[in-house]
């Protein structure tokens, strides 16, 4: 009986996990280049009885198996500091903490001129902005800046990993390299290329998230219940003792 109060339990977790993930994707719909998680369910260990020498099931158990990156929708904004990634691969920045990947390339200009992230990390490998130049910048598909006369400023670092399934998520829409991802290395184009005034839009389809999270919460339910009619069961057999 008391494996059963387990097994219960174990499925109200696992579930909450799940419910967890899915809310955080619906919670970042509108998040441009925001990755979706993937959660997937698991056995746990199986026990032999000792009466009846059957093994018993403990449960399931919830794992984060990395986030879905399949390409978002392309939103034309026509802003010259918008990039979207046509293709595989991540913008490179620096941030306090380190380099990082993102997709988001909702960009902006920072008080020294500096490409930037819109929580300030910065865009490796492109020189300070001239003055008022982020109106007119020119941002090419291999990931050329220049400015519009020409000036060119560098190039955004448009790399690819070898496993994006190992990669860290680091919070607003970033990542970072790990063993199992692999290192990162320049994304080739055409296959990869860099589209100015375009962003690309959260890749979570609100529709399938919300059948998850009904699906989630009845499945939380009915854990639920099979925790309560076992602490019945107990109740029963605690008053049959007495």
């Amino acid at each position: 009986m008391l494996q059963g109060l387990h097994a219960a339990a174990a499925g109200m977790s696992a579930n909450q996990s799940r419910l967890d993930a899915v809310s955080n994707d619906i919670a970042n719909v509108n998040t441009t280049g925001y990755k979706q998680n993937r959660v997937a369910f698991r056995d746990l260990l199986y026990v032999r009885d000792g009466v009846e020498d059957v093994q018993v099931g403990s449960g399931a158990g919830a794992t984060t198996v990395g986030r879905g990156y399949a390409q978002g929708a392309l939103q034309v904004t026509d802003r010259p500091l918008d990039v979207a990634i046509a293709g595989p691969g991540f913008l490179r920045v620096d941030t306090p903490d380190g380099a990082a990947l993102t997709r988001a390339g909702d960009l902006q200009v920072d008080a020294q001129g500096r490409l930037a992230t819109r929580d300030g990390a910065l865009v490796a490998g492109v020189r300070p902005l001239p003055t008022g130049a982020d109106a007119t910048v020119k941002i090419g598909e291999d990931g050329t800046v220049r400015t519009a006369d020409g000036q060119e400023l560098g190039r955004l670092q448009i790399v690819n990993v070898p496993s994006p399934d190992g990669l860290r998520p680091l919070g607003n829409s970033r990542f970072a390299e790990t063993a199992q991802s692999g290192a990162a290395v320049a994304a080739n184009p055409p296959e990869t290329r860099v589209l100015q005034g375009n962003l690309e839009a959260s890749n979570v389809d609100m529709s399938t998230a919300m059948v998850d999270l009904i699906e989630s919460q009845r499945a939380f339910a009915m854990a639920s219940r099979a925790v309560q009619s076992q602490d019945q069961m107990w109740e029963i057999a605690n008053g049959v003792k007495r």
